[in-house]
């Protein structure tokens, strides 16, 4: 697992430590502005940059060949679906950290304290990343890495595509509901939006693997 790690970091390192940079100094920047829609962008930035770097592997693994000579190793091949879902979270979580590595700078340096629509606008950038990578990893072990850049693309319309469809229905058809009157709103669908696509992450986590063990060599 280690090597299939460290494999994947080399084939994106010079991505990596490009977006790390980036993020933070974009989103430090963005939350000195007194805006709220200002502020969400500046959560999303660095979360965006780092799922996006992960996501870039299966590219670059097309191009390498590396796809199809890692069929051939004495490899589990439930581990490299494995080694692919966790590199993708551990860089997403990566630029968590970046994002609230901004928060606690913009306190620091502009004296600026960003409002709750941050954290809600970081767990909807978390959402989306995972409707991204839900939609992402099954389709590519399906297609194959060669049509790595098409996956990619559906991925990020599926991730905005289902985050704007879940707002409409959720403010047409739950928020009106009795039962949630009084209920913070912005974070309730948020915390729900989140957690929905964890759920269908860890589902195509499984699917993956059985698309991927039926992988001819």
């Amino acid at each position: 697992m280690k090597g299939l790690l460290l494999n994947q970091y080399y084939s994106i390192e010079k991505s990596i430590w490009n977006y790390v940079p980036l993020g933070l100094i974009i989103a430090t920047i963005l939350i000195f502005f007194d805006n709220h829609m200002v502020q969400r962008l500046a959560a999303f930035m660095p979360i965006l940059f780092m799922a996006s770097a992960a996501l870039e592997v299966l590219k670059q693994e097309a191009k390498s060949g590396w796809n199809k000579y890692v069929l051939t190793l004495p490899v589990k091949r439930n581990r490299v679906v494995q080694s692919h879902y966790l590199f993708f979270t551990i860089l997403t979580l990566t630029g968590l950290l970046i994002a609230f590595a901004a928060f606690v700078l913009a306190q620091g340096i502009f004296g600026q304290t960003p409002g709750a629509s941050y954290i809600n606008a970081a767990m909807h950038i978390l959402g989306i990343t995972l409707t991204m990578g839900f939609v992402v990893y099954p389709l590519t072990y399906l297609l194959g890495t060669e049509k790595a850049e098409v996956v990619l693309a559906a991925g990020g319309v599926s991730g905005l595509g289902v985050f704007f469809l879940s707002t409409f229905v959720y403010q047409l058809f739950i928020m009106p509901l009795d039962v949630l009157q009084g209920v913070n709103h912005d974070l309730f669908f948020a915390l729900s939006f989140l957690i929905i696509n964890f759920i269908l992450f860890v589902v195509s986590y499984v699917v993956s693997i059985q698309i991927y063990k039926r992988k001819e060599v």
